[in-house]
């Protein structure tokens, strides 16, 4: 069978326009594409697989396309955009079967209209898809919700040697965070919330880095917080909070100052609101690193010193550097990172940018995977791992 025997017209691309957009995704990368295709039914999925095979073709899993990393960059490969399969299967009491295509302000759209939602809302939350988080495991804005790992029921995936599999959480863990190289998730079985869990929230400000990381550590012993969110002076500046450090506590109790629901659904806007203003100001290039509590102000006065601005979910370690596009300074800070026993990868996929950075055990432990689900090197070549 050939690709276009799989495949419609209005379904497959050869135009050097479409593969040219098709080349990229929102990093600075740039590859190569051969061919695009809009599969929607897993049928079409498993029939690509079997022709990759048989033809000796590559494939690169495309979502929204949003990876600053270079996480669906083609490697000389047909380009599988899945927003085609962008639908609803099933909504049960607690749980929601859905293509892994769907939009997830798409998908909380139609779960309100019966009173569900699913908690897991990333930035981009307009633009991705359901198989985009699962492939890097990504946490919302609310991050104690957790990660994608934390509400998948079940996925039906096709692996490189074109097996079909219907697969539980555990099994599943193979396919959650690898960003595509063991396969091509059609549907993914999510849990469900009838409702939010209900929060109030307090803002703190400071001067100094001393004074804001004593108050971090009073607030980690409080039962009651959720998440503590830190904005240096330049993004505080940007958001027009003033020109200190600033803390948003986030609390399930009572204690928070702030408990109008429409004002604390506002500093999720104003999350998502900062990260386009960095953007304008040509801080692209955002990164997310792991550090230690006990290194937090070593690593938070390197960013003050070079005049990176950052933000960052503390109650995690997760800091997100922004730099200038195309800075070298993140490559120093890889090296600042490890010297603080600190991990490069906090929420963020590693793509090809990082991949030189992954730990050993975990290059071994991926190897082992790609040789049991895509021993014939299919799937995204170059990201993660060759």
């Amino acid at each position: 069978m050939k690709l276009d025997e799989i495949f419609p017209k209005n379904r497959m691309s050869l135009n050097e326009i479409d593969k040219t957009v098709y080349a990229r995704d929102a990093s600075e990368y740039e590859g190569l594409c051969k061919a695009v295709v809009w599969p929607k039914t897993a049928e079409e999925v498993h029939q690509l697989v079997h022709y990759a095979r048989r033809a000796n073709d590559r494939l690169t899993i495309r979502g929204a396309g949003t990876s600053s990393f270079g996480g669906c960059v083609p490697a000389d490969s047909i380009v599988v955009d899945m927003s085609k399969m962008n639908k609803i299967i099933e909504v049960g009491k607690d749980y929601v079967i859905v293509e892994s295509g769907m939009v997830v302000d798409d998908l909380n759209k139609e779960l309100k209209k019966v009173k569900k939602f699913f908690p897991i809302v990333p930035l981009e939350s307009e633009v991705c898809t359901i198989g985009g988080m699962l492939a890097t495991n990504c946490l919302g804005l609310e991050t104690y919700y957790g990660k994608m790992q934390d509400w998948i029921l079940e996925i039906k995936v096709v692996d490189g040697t074109a097996k079909v599999l219907d697969l539980s959480p555990v099994p599943a863990r193979s396919f959650i965070g690898t960003e595509g190289v063991m396969g091509i998730v059609c549907r993914v079985k999510l849990k469900v919330l009838a409702k939010p869990i209900m929060k109030t929230v307090s803002i703190f400000k400071f001067n100094t880095l001393r004074v804001m990381l004593e108050k971090v550590n009073e607030l980690e012993n409080d039962e009651n917080v959720l998440e503590i969110y830190y904005l240096d002076e330049f993004c505080s500046n940007l958001l027009e909070l003033g020109g200190e450090m600033h803390l948003i506590v986030e609390l399930k109790d009572e204690s928070g100052l702030i408990k109008n629901k429409d004002e604390i659904n506002s500093l999720n806007e104003m999350k998502k609101t900062l990260q386009h203003i960095l953007i304008n100001k040509r801080y692209g290039q955002k990164e997310d690193v792991k550090i230690p509590m006990e290194a937090m102000s070593k690593f938070l006065f390197w960013l003050r010193k070079n005049n990176v601005p950052s933000f960052a979910y503390l109650k995690l370690g997760i800091v997100h550097p922004c730099f200038r596009d195309y800075s070298n300074l993140p490559k120093e800070m890889y090296q600042i990172v490890k010297r603080l026993e600190g991990e490069l990868k906090g929420d963020y996929p590693m793509g090809i940018k990082r991949k030189e950075f992954i730990p050993k055990n975990v290059q071994e432990q991926l190897a082992v995977l790609k040789n049991q689900f895509d021993p014939a090197r299919i799937f995204n070549r170059g990201v993660l791992i060759d």
